[in-house]
């Protein structure tokens, strides 16, 4: 190893070693942080999606602090609503489970057959039925006795020993009571806290961001909250239209089936449709259950089954990608990635956060560019252009998929066109990466073959002993490859019209040429997608102008947009200069058409298109 890669080496293990650092800061404060970070990320994003309504309430008049609170008493009064709703319907579900008892024991009987004592099956349900009861008499905070058990006199000693008890003799019920929900009643104070400090402080809060990122960057700031806010809306617009309408139909059709509960099933379904991946399936599993429990047959159950196993892919698959589209701007790798570290971060209060967290850390990785890899790993736009995706498979020696692509391409535009657009840049790529010396001699040589593989597959080049139009490559192999694809451009409209010089290029190509003397010859192309410095360029003009005084030189220049600006050829008496093949095809073709309508062929010189 080199003095001077060493230095280079320890710098890399250096930074490397910072990120590691840092990433891992990040996450232990995440998780420590967990009581505070939760709530506040659970404001920001609901701040997100409520600012527009408190700013159309202010526009209507409504005074500054009274809009606030009015959106939030609002999204109070809902989740209330709602709440009482669910509980009303758990009640009753949970005063109906003892008269499905016996389907219950027939069922388990009939999936496990002899293999299970019926004696053991009884004993799992009483099992079940006295857990039951106690958490009944639990959630009365007055009992302490099990529940088949009648409360002792408390003058017996001997019958207190009998006593099971779950807290302290010192704590009172509102203290044991409080002790359970002290935890996500202040989760969830906290949130309400910072979501309505949140809507009374976004326009200072905002002004803060950007001052933060620098008001040099006022304009990245400003679009990247926008975007944010935009996104985040739309995302959750359409999932709160979509999970409605899910939650509906999965409500009514287990109302028609005569599930019981069926309206708390048509809400769960459609809260749990919020958690990405499982939760419509977690959904579909107490309706099943219930469904198997009243009825004595399986005919309940599998229709319930088939609700979900039906519903929730057409809702996934269809309706969603319709609705939603890019809205969420989220690849499935992206969605998988995030619901993973977010559950095991923050549990699954994570799993519903990680779906907007990471959608915001997208659009900042668009506008910050040291987070620009987060929207590049996690973002469902294309990592690569269509130019790079095609070089990446010539790279790969995918001869298979690279004629696919074009093929692809061809269905959308011309040929001469898709040339322009995708195979030239690709084959300009590959000559920037072996003048950066990126690629030695055997991967010059494999790439070579595999474009000149595709090449061949693109279009069958038919061969004409006496061209009328021949291409010559300016410089090297990569120009030679870009004539073989042009030259079958031209020959599938007009067969055996024109030609490429192979295995030479250049100045030696133009005296290969001089030594055939073909007698038809009307145009020679001076075709590069490399590119050539200007001093090059007019040496090769002067000498087929030389060699070839009758015939119409012509230069296609295809590097000028692709690698470097467009040299200056003011200097000296430029040819006819293309930048676009598709517009010297079309050249071409009328100057063929020309011909076959006036027999006078000096006049097919005259028709170019010039840029």
């Amino acid at each position: 190893m080199s003095a001077n890669t060493m230095p280079l080496l320890a710098d890399t293990i250096r930074s490397l070693s910072a990120s590691l650092v840092t990433a891992a800061l990040i996450i232990l404060a995440l998780v420590w942080g967990r009581d505070i970070l939760v709530p506040l990320a659970l404001a920001g994003i609901s701040c997100f999606v409520l600012v527009p309504v408190v700013i159309w309430l202010k526009k209507q008049g409504v005074p500054n602090g009274f809009a606030e609170g009015t959106v939030l008493l609002l999204v109070v009064a809902c989740l209330t609503g709602a709440s009482i709703g669910l509980s009303s319907q758990l009640l009753s579900l949970a005063a109906e489970l003892p008269q499905y008892r016996t389907n219950v024991l027939e069922k388990v009987r009939s999936i496990v057959g002899s293999s299970v004592p019926s004696g053991v099956v009884g004993r799992a349900i009483d099992a079940v039925e006295t857990y039951q009861k106690m958490i009944n008499h639990e959630l009365q905070f007055g009992t302490t006795f099990p529940p088949d058990t009648p409360a002792p006199e408390t003058n017996k000693p001997e019958d207190q020993q009998k006593v099971h008890f779950v807290r302290d003799d010192n704590e009172s019920t509102a203290l044991y009571g409080l002790r359970i929900f002290a935890e996500p009643l202040t989760q969830v104070a906290l949130t309400f806290l910072f979501t309505l400090f949140l809507l009374m402080q976004f326009r200072d809060l905002r002004d803060r961001v950007v001052r933060i990122f620098g008001v040099e960057h006022m304009t990245e700031t400003t679009a990247a909250m926008s975007d944010a806010g935009d996104r985040l809306i739309a995302l959750f617009t359409g999932q709160l239209v979509l999970n409605a309408a899910f939650g509906t139909f999965v409500g009514l059709a287990l109302l028609a089936l005569g599930v019981p509960n069926a309206p708390l099933w048509g809400v769960v379904a459609f809260i749990m449709r919020f958690v990405p991946f499982v939760g419509a399936y977690i959904a579909a599993v107490p309706p099943i259950l219930l469904a198997a429990a009243v009825d004595p047959g399986w005919t309940k159950a599998l229709l319930t089954l088939a609700i979900f196993a039906v519903g929730e892919p057409i809702m996934g698959q269809v309706l969603e990608p319709l609705v939603l589209g890019r809205r969420a701007g989220l690849s499935p790798f992206a969605m998988v990635v995030a619901a993973s570290f977010w559950t095991l971060t923050w549990g699954p209060i994570g799993l519903v956060l990680a779906a907007p967290i990471t959608l915001i850390l997208v659009v900042l990785g668009k506008y910050v560019p040291d987070l620009e890899f987060v929207t590049v790993l996690l973002g469902d736009e294309p990592p690569l252009s269509e130019q790079q995706n095609l070089y990446h498979r010539f790279l790969s020696n995918d001869v298979f998929a690279a004629t696919e692509q074009i093929e692809d391409a061809q269905e959308e535009a011309p040929y001469p066109e898709v040339l322009d657009a995708l195979v030239f840049p690709a084959i300009a790529l590959s000559a920037r990466d072996r003048r950066r010396g990126r690629l030695d001699k055997e991967a010059i040589g494999e790439l070579s073959n595999t474009i000149g593989a595709v090449a061949g597959k693109a279009k069958t080049e038919k061969v004409n002993e006496d061209p009328k139009v021949i291409f010559v490559p300016v410089r090297g192999e990569f120009d030679e490859l870009a004539t073989r694809f042009a030259v079958s451009a031209i020959n599938n409209d007009h067969p055996a019209t024109s030609c490429a010089m192979k295995e030479a290029s250049g100045l030696t190509a133009l005296a290969f040429l001089a030594d055939v003397g073909y007698e038809n010859l009307q145009k020679i192309v001076l075709m590069t997608v490399t590119g050539l410095a200007e001093g090059g360029i007019r040496i090769l003009v002067d000498r087929a102008r030389q060699l070839f005084p009758s015939t119409e030189i012509i230069l296609l220049d295809l590097s000028a947009r692709q690698l470097s600006p467009p040299p200056s050829r003011a200097h000296f008496d430029a040819p006819e200069i293309f930048t676009s093949f598709a517009r010297l095809s079309k050249s071409i073709e009328i100057s063929l058409s020309n011909e076959r309508d006036v027999s006078a062929p000096r006049q097919l010189a005259v028709v170019s298109l010039k840029n």
